[in-house]
């Protein structure tokens, strides 16, 4: 049989949050969740004793009740120290009266995405050489210090930090606590106890998104990989068409095109700056350009399509945004748009206060195949990016 215990009674010491990190919810699920998961629906685990603290029991409790984790047959509590935990986390295995050749798999509940494949080769490389560890390549420079001050620079090519999950036989791992409790040794991890015995664990690689949450930033490196949306990062889709009118005058991002026909519109037309507001509105959650316009238009004779456009940037400002890029997707015969490029980006850049660089424009005729291919009209879509605006107001 192979045995689970997920250590889960850690202080949260560096987090700086006031919060369980285990309990921290991301992308709908507290972090534990994630590690639970992977071992209750693992095929090679069979059973998973969970070690909480005194503080996040309860909890615990809760989160194997609502998702049904039916491998973990304990929740017991743990110590001060990991080394502690474990302990409660073995003889809580007790229990279940563990042979020879019996594997317990340790793991950290602050690693919630070990995969399938890193569970299934430590468990089958013990199974062979009684103990196996993943581990990550230390691929940075390396210095010890003291009082402030490079001694040395350590050799790297034999370096290696260790992750969880590490899983070694259960009558080896009995011998190796017995051998810590009686040096009064404090190991950081299992291969620290192996090792006190003389036994050399097997390493295998970690993979790149087995890390262990410590800190904030952790945190939102998990959420960027379970694609969690950021509060702080918003996207918005804008859409706009015109057919030509009989008089010239064509006004695109803000730029009057004399040479061609105006577009048929109380205002000026501009189906870019018009796409641009519906976007930037879109992704504030606030209505669209004809909400404003018609009124705008019809009472106060209002046609400059950048006043109305200002309507949304103060409202984008207001709710502490910035635009991260901006993307136009534009349809039409005529005019020929990629000449124009040059000049309508300069002019976007100026009313949206966005280098140049963040704003892409294509087209397309659409193969005369609609109103706009067929040279009757302009369509433009946008999709613009909102960020949080880090100024102090």
């Amino acid at each position: 049989m192979n045995y689970a215990i997920i250590l889960a009674a850690g202080q949260s010491k560096r987090m700086l949050s006031g919060k369980d990190k285990l309990l921290v919810k991301v992308a709908n699920h507290p972090v534990i969740y994630y590690s639970l998961a992977a071992f209750n629906d693992h095929d090679q685990i069979d059973k998973i004793v969970l070690v909480a603290s005194k503080i996040n029991q309860n909890e615990m409790m809760e989160i194997v009740k609502t998702y049904k984790f039916h491998k973990v047959k304990l929740i017991v509590k743990g110590g001060l120290t990991r080394h502690d935990s474990l302990k409660a986390g073995v003889q809580a295995l007790s229990k279940f009266k563990p042979q020879k050749g019996d594997l317990i798999v340790v793991h950290n509940g602050a690693n919630p995405l070990p995969s399938y494949n890193e569970i299934a080769d430590a468990i089958t490389e013990a199974m062979t050489s009684g103990a196996c560890i993943v581990a990550r390549e230390v691929v940075d420079t390396i210095k010890k210090v003291k009082n402030k001050k490079v001694e040395e620079t350590i050799d790297r090519s034999d370096l290696f930090a260790a992750q969880t999950p590490q899983v070694a036989e259960f009558s080896l791992f009995e011998r190796a606590l017995k051998n810590a409790d009686k040096k009064h040794l404090d190991p950081t991890d299992e291969a620290m106890l192996l090792e006190a015995i003389g036994h050399k664990p097997t390493v295998i690689p970690a993979h790149e998104h087995n890390f262990k949450i410590t800190t904030r930033e952790d945190i939102e490196r998990l959420k960027v990989l379970l694609g969690e949306m950021s509060e702080d990062f918003r996207v918005g889709i804008g859409q706009d068409s015109h057919e030509f009118s009989a008089i010239s005058g064509l006004t695109l991002g803000g730029v009057l095109f004399k040479n061609f026909s105006k577009l048929e519109a109380n205002s000026d037309g501009d189906v870019i700056l018009h796409a641009v507001f519906n976007a930037l509105s879109q992704a504030i959650g606030e209505h669209s350009l004809g909400f404003y316009a018609d009124s705008l238009c019809v009472k106060e004779k209002v046609t400059d399509s950048k006043k109305f456009l200002d309507i949304v940037l103060k409202k984008v400002a207001k709710e502490k945004f910035k635009i991260g890029n901006l993307g136009l997707m534009i349809e039409c015969k005529i005019p020929k748009i990629d000449p124009l490029v040059s000049q309508i980006k300069k002019s976007l850049s100026k009313i949206l206060n966005l280098p140049v660089q963040k704003i892409g424009i294509t087209a397309t005729s659409g193969e005369n195949l609609t109103t706009f291919g067929q040279g009757k009209g302009i369509q433009c879509f946008a999709i613009v990016s909102l960020i949080k605006d880090g100024k102090k107001k």
